[in-house]
């Protein structure tokens, strides 16, 4: 038996020149279901009120379809990280972060994220210059992820200082 495609909804006909850029990569999958970046960002506002009302599984859910819908978005897999990492999933959280600062460098939320994984996972040099680089892009301290960096580099200094480094 051969196989078949379903049937289209009614009215929903793809041009075959979009699914064709679509394949190419010239646009993403938001583009071509016709969402733009207000609409994106209106759905990533849901999913940072349910990361801060603690239903963070449900967070990252969103921001997985926002990052599909929008693979070169550093805010999204910035956040998408930040799900990971408060669930305690690490490596996806160190990726996240990666990839976030692979589309924006001066990723500030990502640095300092990317950070802590390292001061984590016992890579002191590495968190150093991360969370530097998060605190220089902020040095008003405007932010709480530049702030919680701060935090970080002082009792790093600190406990250094005590035991004479």
């Amino acid at each position: 038996m051969a196989e078949q495609n379903p049937p289209a909804p009614p009215g929903a006909q793809v041009p075959p020149e979009l699914a064709e850029r679509l394949v190419g990569g010239e646009i993403n999958l938001a583009q071509f279901v016709g969402l733009g970046r207000e609409q994106l960002y209106a759905i990533a506002q849901v999913a940072y009120q349910f990361y801060n009302s603690g239903k963070v599984e449900q967070a990252r859910e969103i921001y997985r379809g926002l990052v599909a819908a929008d693979p070169l978005d550093s805010v999204f897999h910035c956040h998408l990280a930040a799900s990971h990492h408060r669930l305690g999933d690490l490596d996806a959280a160190f990726d996240e972060y990666t990839a976030a600062l692979r589309f924006n460098f001066a990723n500030q939320d990502a640095l300092a994220g990317r950070g802590e994984i390292h001061l984590q996972r016992g890579r002191l040099a590495e968190a150093l210059s991360d969370l530097r680089a998060a605190v220089e892009l902020d040095p008003e301290g405007k932010r709480a992820t530049t702030l919680r960096a701060r935090a970080i580099l002082i009792a790093i200094k600190e406990a250094m200082e005590k035991t004479g480094r």
